[in-house]
């Protein structure tokens, strides 16, 4: 899709894991595409309650070792936790394995977006100086347009806070499948996945938005920033990292 596309680059993010890597790199490679390797890291936060959330870290590989710290970081989430909680990590445990890694503040499952969306601003500001230090000049604050409620309730406090701090925006097009027509049968995987029924009211559901949008899309998309748009660019241009 990203060779039919005119794609010169495209990513692989799955969660907690780096299952796809191998058959995605060789794929991308033999058409011409440039893979880029990431995984989205669970990564749990307190909350003002006393409880705990899990949320999700977007991080791509640039070199050999931001690529290290990664299956390092992988591995971490799975065998460093106690095993009745989901796979993840803490911020803390980020610290000394951020090298060669770019880090996205995430869509609305990123804690810098969920924290906004839920008007925290001030601890969502606290957040974006932890992600800030771990990931010097190379973190990016991710808008996401797909109809995700949180994000859109965030999008105006994202655009400041990147440019009150000078860090940079880039557009994301988070996708699980690549056409539009394939929304139902995605649907239908993530119920067999969980073990739910279609009908049923609170299962986990994807956006009808994630499929894998033209670049003609994706510019009338962010027409506005086009500077965000750019940087995805960019980010394929600092990301060298293959898997051995």
């Amino acid at each position: 899709t990203a060779k039919k596309l005119g794609f010169p680059a495209i990513a692989i993010c799955d969660r907690n894991g780096l299952y796809g890597v191998m058959p995605f790199q060789d794929g991308a490679k033999s058409k011409g595409v440039q893979p880029i390797i990431g995984s989205m890291l669970g990564v749990r936060r307190p909350t003002s309650d006393g409880k705990f959330v899990r949320d999700w870290l977007p991080l791509f590989a640039q070199d050999d070792i931001g690529y290290g710290n990664l299956c390092r970081l992988v591995s971490m989430a799975h065998l460093d936790r106690p095993e009745e909680f989901d796979a993840h990590v803490t911020l803390e445990q980020l610290g000394g394995l951020t090298d060669g890694l770019i880090a996205l503040t995430g869509g609305g499952e990123g804690a810098v977006t969920r924290l906004l969306a839920d008007a925290q601003r001030d601890a969502a500001s606290l957040y974006l100086d932890q992600l800030q230090s771990l990931f010097p000049e190379r973190l990016y604050i991710e808008l996401s347009r797909r109809g995700d409620l949180a994000e859109e309730a965030a999008e105006e406090d994202l655009v400041d806070l990147a440019y009150m701090r000078d860090i940079p925006l880039v557009a994301s097009n988070p996708a699980f499948f690549a056409e539009p027509d394939f929304f139902d049968a995605h649907d239908a995987m993530l119920c067999i996945s969980d073990g739910e029924y279609i009908e049923s009211s609170d299962r986990r559901r994807s956006s009808r938005e994630t499929w894998i949008k033209t670049g003609r899309q994706m510019g009338e998309l962010f027409a506005d920033l086009p500077e965000a748009l750019a940087n995805s660019l960019v980010i394929a241009q600092r990301c060298t990292a293959l898997a051995p």
